[in-house]
C-alpha cells in the first residue's frame, strides 16, 4: 500500500511540475491566462499585475510538483498541494457551469482542454492526492538526500524562469509557431490557418503582402515598455536589412515607428506572433520561419544563410536546437528529482 501511495504522490507531482514548467516556459502566455481569470472573477483592477500572478502561480505549481516527487516535508506539502488542487477543482467547476469563452490554460499553449475536461482532470488529481496522503500519519519521511535534490530542482526551475522571461519560448505552441503558413499565403485557405492582419495609417488592410517575399517583422505590443535604446536597436535592425533581400517592417499595437515602414495590428495578435516586446519574426512566402527576442536580433548574413534552405529545412535548422536544449533540461530535472 505504501508503494501505491508513493506512486500516486509522484504522479500528482509530475502533473503539477509539467504544468508549471509549460507555463514558465511562456511567461507572457501565463500572464494572458491570468488576465482572463482575473476578468472572469471580476478582479479587472488587478490586471496590471496579471503577468506576476501568472508566473507566481506557475512557479508555485512547479515547486509543489518537485516537492511531491521528492517527498520532502511530506505533511506540509500534502496540505499545500491539497489546498491548491481543491481550489483548482472548485474554480474549474464554476467555469464548467458558467462556460465562459476562455481556455483554462492548465498546460499553457501546449494542451487545450474544455472546461469539462479540465474539471475531470482535477477530480482525478484530487483522487490520486487522497490515495497518496490520507491519512496523513501514513505518509513516510523521505531520505535526507531528497532535500538536496529538491533544492537543486527549485534552483534550476528559478533559473529556467529567468531564462524564459528574458527570451522567448523554446518550443512555440501558438498559432504563429515556426513552420506555420499564414492564411494569406494559401491558395485555398484553411479555417484553422492563422491570418496575420494589420493596416496602414489610413486604415487599409495590407495582410496580403506577407504572402510573397521574405519579411523581418518586428512586433511591438507595448511601446511604453521600450527604452530609447530598444527603439534604437529596432531602427538599427531595420537599417541593416535595408539593402538585403529581406524587407523589414514594424507592427505596433498603436501609433507608428518613425523612419521605418510600420503598420498597426491587434495587441493580442502581436503578443501571439512573438512573445518578446520588440521581438523579430522571419516570414518567407507566408511561412513563419523563426523568431528572436528583442535582445538577440539575428544578423542579415545569418538570416540570408537560413533562407538558402527550403522553408521546412530552415524551420528545422533554426528551431531544433532550442527543442533539444529544452528536452535536455527536462531530462536533467527529472533525473535530479527521481534518481538523486
Amino acid at each position: 500500500m505504501k508503494t501505491i501511495k508513493r506512486i500516486c504522490a509522484v504522479l500528482v507531482g509530475m502533473v503539477l511540475l509539467v504544468a508549471g514548467l509549460l507555463k514558465l516556459m511562456d511567461p507572457v502566455g501565463a500572464g494572458l491566462v491570468a488576465a482572463e481569470y482575473l476578468k472572469f472573477l471580476r478582479l479587472d483592477f488587478l490586471s496590471s499585475a496579471s503577468s506576476f500572478f501568472g508566473v507566481a502561480m506557475a512557479l508555485l505549481e512547479a515547486v509543489l510538483g518537485a516537492a511531491l516527487i521528492t517527498g520532502v516535508w511530506p505533511v506540509l506539502m500534502a496540505v499545500a498541494s491539497g489546498l491548491l488542487l481543491g481550489g483548482f477543482t472548485i474554480l474549474t467547476l464554476v467555469l464548467w457551469i458558467a462556460d465562459p469563452p476562455m481556455d483554462c490554460g492548465c498546460f499553457g499553449e501546449a494542451v487545450h482542454l474544455t472546461h469539462l475536461q479540465t474539471l475531470l482532470k482535477n477530480v482525478v488529481l484530487c483522487t490520486l492526492w487522497a490515495v497518496a496522503f490520507i491519512p496523513f500519519k501514513s505518509v513516510r519521511k523521505p531520505l535526507k538526500i531528497k532535500y538536496v535534490s529538491f533544492g537543486i530542482a527549485v534552483l534550476s526551475v528559478i533559473l529556467f524562469t529567468i531564462w524564459s522571461i528574458v527570451g522567448i519560448p523554446a518550443i512555440d505552441f501558438t498559432s504563429y509557431k515556426p513552420g506555420t503558413m499564414l492564411m494569406q499565403a494559401q491558395e485555398t485557405p484553411s479555417k484553422d490557418s492563422p491570418l496575420l492582419s494589420f493596416c496602414d495609417a489610413e486604415g487599409e488592410y495590407c495582410d496580403e503582402m506577407l504572402g510573397k517575399g521574405s519579411w523581418m517583422v518586428v512586433s511591438v505590443f507595448d511601446r511604453e515598455d521600450l527604452s530609447e535604446a530598444d527603439e534604437a536597436d529596432i531602427s538599427e535592425l531595420c537599417g541593416a536589412y535595408a539593402c538585403a533581400s529581406v524587407r523589414p517592417v514594424v507592427l505596433l499595437s498603436d501609433g507608428c515607428f518613425e523612419g521605418q515602414e510600420s503598420y498597426t495590428s491587434d495587441r493580442r495578435t502581436l503578443m501571439t506572433l512573438n512573445r518578446s516586446n520588440g521581438g523579430a519574426t522571419l516570414i518567407s512566402a507566408g511561412t513563419v520561419i523563426a523568431k528572436w527576442p528583442r535582445r538577440s536580433y539575428p544578423s542579415p548574413d545569418a538570416v540570408q544563410a537560413l533562407l538558402e534552405h527550403d522553408p521546412a529545412e530552415a524551420v528545422m535548422q533554426e528551431n531544433a536546437p532550442k527543442r533539444m536544449k529544452l528536452q535536455g533540461f527536462l531530462l536533467y530535472l527529472f533525473a535530479v528529482l527521481l534518481l538523486l
